[in-house]
């Protein structure tokens, strides 16, 4: 039982992974992630990155997203808040330089075999970085959008959630030394894309209370279902869109939502009708839809569409709506490697001196990646290649 008030355990976050993953997940690796996420939480507060807060995403049975409070208790962004500590800690250490703005080009092996560095570009100058172990978290390929269309066809066009670093030259570098790769082909689409910019709007707006409707006004999903049902759900309505509805209480209780307001990515109206308005909407389906999805949240009970997790009701002005549209936003498929995330060739055989973790990794998500969940996977299986890394 959480500090919180939820339940969770390793079995059940294993099983949620693997269900919402179709089953080709590697359970090797579902087990060592699912075994390892209260110890990573733990750890991160010893470096000065306290996620206090817990909440619900899409596919997971019971809440489990962990993210952080600001001074004023509201929820932030994860990224935004974990990346400058992340750096901090490792200026704190002796002996730690962080190269920026420096492209790596090619892994370099001894005459043993061995992975004994990497070659890089900085600014058109070359840069050779010796080591006995190098570890590779470089991210997906997710804003490749040639790859992405070469492996996937049916995703061209996709806009992308990913910075544009996100190119794949981590997998690349390492199927030149015979790594094998696994479901390349396992490319997640996300639900709530802002439609005009490409920006993120995260997981937890659904799982904190919002909804999803349609332009005739209505919902059409449960909301927190797993990315890829939810997102083609919202292709299968018309024009391939929706529109992500939220009330004033949301706002009040995180800066991030508030956030997407003043970025100019939201409407609002003072009442049902006057939001219906705004977003060229039917006011008197709006209306039934908000009036009727408050009375489901108070008797926790959505017979519609039998979603199961709620929050508050809407019913809080002023509201909101953002239109959001499925994009490209993970990939699955990745680098090949064992629990000890040591970097697999084809026939098993590893690759020495040279480990992976995170995005740039296959496995362990299978064919579809429950939210949350990539900030595990890149504390969990991050502090284990480092820890290999180091030993070898």
């Amino acid at each position: 039982m959480g500090s919180e008030g939820y339940f969770d355990c390793v079995e059940l976050m294993e099983l949620d992974t693997l269900i919402g993953g179709h089953g080709i997940n590697n359970p090797e690796l579902v087990k060592t992630l699912a075994a390892n996420t209260a110890d990573a939480i733990a750890w991160l507060k010893t470096i000065n990155i306290d996620l206090i807060s817990v909440g619900a995403a899409g596919g997971a049975s019971v809440r489990r997203i962990h993210r952080p409070l600001n001074e004023e208790k509201k929820v932030v962004s994860v990224g935004g808040y974990m990346i400058p500590r992340l750096e901090a800690a490792c200026k704190a250490r002796k002996n730690i330089t962080i190269l920026m703005e420096t492209k790596a080009t090619s892994l370099l092996t001894n005459d043993k075999g061995e992975v004994s560095g990497v070659e890089c570009d900085h600014k058109g100058a070359k840069v050779t970085v010796n080591a006995r172990a190098v570890v590779i978290a470089t991210g997906g390929f997710g804003a490749n959008l040639k790859m992405v269309a070469l492996l996937k066809p049916e995703l061209e066009g996709f806009m992308t959630t990913n910075a544009p670093g996100m190119n794949g030259e981590g997998i690349v570098m390492a199927q030149e030394l015979g790594a094998a790769v696994v479901d390349m082909q396992q490319i997640q689409i996300h639900p709530s894309v802002q439609f005009d910019t490409s920006s993120l709007i995260t997981e937890g707006v659904r799982g904190d209370g919002a909804i999803l409707v349609n332009s005739e006004g209505k919902r059409f999903i449960d909301e927190v279902l797993t990315r890829d049902v939810v997102s083609a759900a919202e292709i299968a309505q018309p024009g391939s869109f929706a529109w992500l509805i939220m009330d004033q209480k949301m706002m009040d209780a995180s800066s991030l939502y508030y956030g997407y307001v003043t970025k100019g990515y939201a409407f609002q109206g003072n009442t049902y009708d006057e939001l219906a308005k705004a977003i060229n909407v039917p006011a008197e389906a709006l209306d039934k839809t908000m009036i009727t999805w408050n009375s489901y949240v108070e008797n926790r009970n959505d017979p519609d569409f039998g979603r199961t997790s709620f929050a508050n009701t809407l019913d809080k002005a002023p509201f909101y709506a953002i239109k959001v549209t499925p994009g490209i936003h993970h990939t699955m498929g990745g680098l090949r490697i064992d629990g000890q995330t040591r970097v697999l060739k084809g026939n098993g055989e590893v690759i020495p001196g040279l480990f992976a973790a995170g995005e740039v990794t296959g496995g362990v998500h299978g064919g579809n990646r429950l939210g949350g969940t990539a900030v595990s996977d890149f504390v969990v299986y991050g502090r284990i290649a480092g820890q290999n890394a180091a030993k070898y």
